[in-house]
């Protein structure tokens, strides 16, 4: 009684009361729902499109935004979790998606709607079937599109849909080869997040053996890790890859390129025998698809095997949510612009990645003072531990500007990233493909800013032309410019 009479002024008439506390409850459950925490690094394809501003908008003037309760950025509305696109033009990928058109179990679906998950996006509803079935697979995608969840959710479906094996030391049935310890852990989180009934395991570099070799003797159904480790354990007959019954090989294109080649072919020659009929089943993922990557899938996949392309020869390879700006600029102007770029085009509450060329590079901007925002550089030479909390602390907004040599441009699943800079063109076109899919990921849209010099048009001509895009020519923002984008950031 006292708490209605503080909430209610004297005067106010009795039929007021019960819709004043209504909009209270629903302001309380508005902000429960913005005060989530963020931290859980939500893997590739896990977040549900946020509305664009226009949408927003439209949503209000129709008197819709707070009955529906799209308050709160990336969190599925109460008609999304009915498996309702928010936008119009997502309603035939939502309908293709919908749950009920693959043999998902009841938990696995729970699992996916707490993760915000509604449907299936187009890669993994493309590739469920066959990998649930079996096939050996090639899928080519666009950064940002939901790969992990493709291999993740049908493996999952299939290991639970027969008598789980709980034996102790059990040795591993899916194996998940991915070429960096940042891409390992959000891999196996996401694994995590999509099963409590089997054993997922992580096995990276740069972390003690005995935790590892601890998991080993409890006995693991997912294994997910670098080359380099999980070769260390075969080496020293710690892993035992003869049960292995699906082998996962993500950003395949990236493995090779860093030098993996090898350890992957040995790793490999473990699990698979020449012309058996009994070896793993076989999954390559990859944003690009040289050569090479069919010269493993010829070495160890079944004659016939599915190949599913999202991206096609023709089109634009980079993700098409991405906005390509160009600024000619000299290097040791550089810093000085930086700060005035990420206010106008990611303001003082967005987040941004810069990527440079060398660690020096990363170092010395970090710890330039005409950089106005809080930054961290991340790149080879900082220890594993170290590199942890600052993703974990640019993740959860401690700080808002990451600045990353190549080591980041893959393998990071950090959502909603604004703004994307990278000092020069880079040197190949799939290095730009990579470092612009940071942004615009999941529905939303981004910026990807390109510095260079006047003799490095030709390499921005280069990167326009195989990349299938077209950069805007802009200069570098004036007062006018940083004027507007403060007094927007007061609005906010």
């Amino acid at each position: 009684g006292r708490l209605t009479a503080a909430l209610c002024p004297q005067g106010e008439s009795a039929e007021k009361k019960p819709k004043r506390r209504e909009k209270l409850k629903r302001r309380g459950q508005a902000e429960g729902d913005q005060a989530q925490p963020e931290e859980s690094g939500l893997g590739d394809g896990e977040l549900q499109p946020p509305l664009h501003k226009k949408a927003k908008k439209r949503l209000k003037s129709s008197g819709g935004a707070e009955e529906s309760g799209t308050v709160g950025l990336g969190k599925p509305s109460s008609a999304l979790r009915d498996g309702e696109a928010a936008q119009s033009e997502l309603t035939e990928e939502a309908r293709e998606g919908a749950f009920s058109n693959f043999p998902l179990s009841k938990n696995t679906i729970n699992l996916l709607k707490a993760r915000g998950v509604t449907y299936l996006f187009p890669v993994q509803a493309k590739t469920f079937q066959p990998v649930y079935d079996g096939k050996d697979l090639i899928a080519q995608a666009r950064t940002g599109t939901g790969k992990t969840f493709s291999f993740a959710v049908p493996l999952i479906e299939k290991l639970q849909s027969v008598t789980q094996d709980e034996r102790r030391g059990r040795s591993p049935k899916v194996l998940v080869l991915v070429p960096t310890r940042e891409l390992a852990i959000q891999v196996a989180r996401d694994f995590k997040n999509l099963t409590k009934k089997l054993s997922v395991a992580c096995f990276y570099g740069g972390t003690p053996y005995k935790a590892q070799f601890d998991l080993l003797k409890i006995g693991i159904d997912i294994l997910v890790g670098t080359p380099g480790r999980i070769n260390d354990h075969i080496q020293n007959s710690k892993l035992d890859l003869s049960n292995v019954k699906h082998v996962v090989l993500d950003e395949v294109d990236h493995m090779l390129d860093m030098g993996f080649a090898e350890q992957v072919e040995e790793i490999l020659g473990f699990a698979y025998k020449k012309g058996s009929e009994n070896n793993p089943q076989t999954l390559l993922f990859s944003a690009t698809c040289p050569h090479w990557v069919y010269d493993v899938a010829k070495k160890y996949m079944k004659d016939e095997y599915e190949q599913i392309d999202l991206i096609g020869k023709k089109t634009q390879r980079t993700a098409t949510t991405v906005e390509h700006l160009a600024i000619q600029c000299r290097s040791s102007q550089r810093a000085e612009v930086l700060g005035d770029i990420i206010q106008v085009y990611s303001g003082s509450r967005g987040r941004t990645i810069i990527f440079c060329e060398t660690k020096k590079e990363a170092n010395e901007l970090a710890l330039n003072s005409s950089l106005k925002q809080d930054a961290q550089s991340l790149h080879g030479d900082i220890p594993q531990k170290q590199r942890e909390v600052t993703l974990k602390g640019f993740r959860n907004g401690v700080f808002e500007v990451l600045i990353a040599t190549n080591v980041a441009a893959r393998g990071l699943d950090i959502p909603e990233v604004d703004l994307v800079i990278q000092c020069s063109p880079p040197k190949d076109v799939d290095s730009y493909i990579h470092r612009s899919g940071r942004t615009g990921r999941a529905g939303r849209t981004g910026i990807c800013i390109c510095f260079y010099q006047r003799r490095e048009e030709d390499l921005l001509k280069q990167v326009e032309q195989k990349a299938g895009i077209t950069f805007k020519r802009i200069g570098v923002p004036s007062a006018t410019d940083i004027i507007k984008a403060s007094s927007n950031d007061a609005k906010k």
